[in-house]
């Protein structure tokens, strides 16, 4: 009988959970983000130009790491073959790739040094007719066993157990890469920074010396990386779609008919049903609900400006967190449609 009360609680706290859930839907929606590598808009036509060819290559690196000598450029070259590939899926920029590639600044190509001429900047945009070069500056890879005493210790324990444990070995293949942009008609290096990308790869094995063979094997992982350097690296410059999670608040009668609609794909019907309930209602808590509804609708049908105008009235109205949480969202999405704006005024 002593536990009875508890017993009690523990429902009713279950049910309060339930209820409240239940007075929300989750939902998806795609929302573009900005590029985090921000292009001059003037720039249309873009030349991307390899000048990462080290003058000093590290016999001891390329022995460890299972690379054979002189093939930094092939390496290089994989990353920007990728980058052109990936930029060429978007209108923003037209994309020419220059053959001839050039000896890094820094002879070990690990760092950022001399940029460019501007005599040598306007000569490659009037040879290849274009606004802007993306230059390749340095390009270091690396690829190496992680943990190798560990590998060891597992041998002797497999020994130990009469050569039945299983042996893993894990390596990983890291680039880093410096990207400058230079824009010629206003004489300026309008993006300088460096990019980073790392992947991790495991054999499994029951003998140690099978593991690392294959280790070694993968020596390939360093042209799949430079490829995947490449890749993300283009995806930085030009604004993507992404899914993110948003809350629709759920209610009786005409908010049941709205969340349908909305569930349908009819945002526009959505948009009138909740506004209808917004202006009929003299009920703070569904007034409160409803505007958070058409805020989303807005944010759906790209109004922002009304999404960030309905969000704050449903704040106001009834003061709900969820409210509070979704016009943080609403207003770093204005802030960002700025940038997107500029981005995208010449893809257009």
């Amino acid at each position: 009988m002593s536990n009875l009360p508890f017993r009690f609680f523990g429902l009713l706290f279950l049910g309060i959970i339930i209820t409240s859930c239940s007075t929300q839907k989750a939902m998806r929606i795609q929302v573009l983000r900005p590029a985090k590598v921000t292009v001059p808009q003037e720039i249309k036509k873009l030349a991307i130009l390899n000048r990462s060819i080290p003058s000093q290559v590290s016999l001891i690196e390329g022995t460890l790491s299972g690379e054979k000598p002189l093939t930094d450029k092939d390496l290089s070259e994989q990353c920007l073959q990728s980058l052109v590939e990936t930029l060429n899926t978007s209108d923003r920029f037209q994309v020419v790739k220059i053959t001839e590639a050039q000896p890094s600044a820094d002879p070990k190509s690990l760092s950022f040094s001399t940029p460019l001429t501007w005599e040598e900047v306007d000569t490659i945009c009037q040879k290849n007719d274009v606004d802007g070069i993306l230059v390749l500056e340095f390009y270091d890879t690396d690829f190496f066993i992680d943990n190798p005493a560990g590998a060891v210790t597992q041998v002797i324990q497999g020994a130990l157990q009469g050569g039945n444990k299983e042996i893993t070995v894990t390596g990983i293949a890291k680039t880093q890469a410096g990207f400058r942009v230079y824009f010629s008609k206003d004489k300026k290096i309008a993006y300088e920074d460096s990019y980073r990308h790392s992947k991790r790869w495991v054999e499994r094995s029951f003998s140690v010396q099978e593991a690392l063979s294959k280790m070694i094997r993968k020596s390939n992982a360093l042209m799949d990386i430079s490829q995947e350097t490449g890749n993300q690296f283009a995806l930085c410059v030009v604004p993507l779609y992404f899914w993110e999670n948003r809350v629709l608040l759920k209610g009786k009668r005409l908010f049941k008919v709205g969340e349908r609609q909305a569930l349908s794909k009819d945002w526009e019907g959505a948009l009138q049903t909740w506004t209808k309930i917004y202006e009929n209602s003299s009920r703070p808590k569904e007034r409160a609900k409803a505007a958070h509804n058409i805020a989303f609708a807005y944010e759906v049908l790209g109004d922002l400006t009304n999404a960030q105008k309905y969000i704050s009235k449903a704040y106001v109205e009834k003061g709900k967190s969820v409210s509070l949480e979704y016009s943080n969202i609403i207003d770093k999405r204005v802030r960002e449609q700025e940038i997107i704006n500029e981005q995208l005024k010449n893809g257009e």
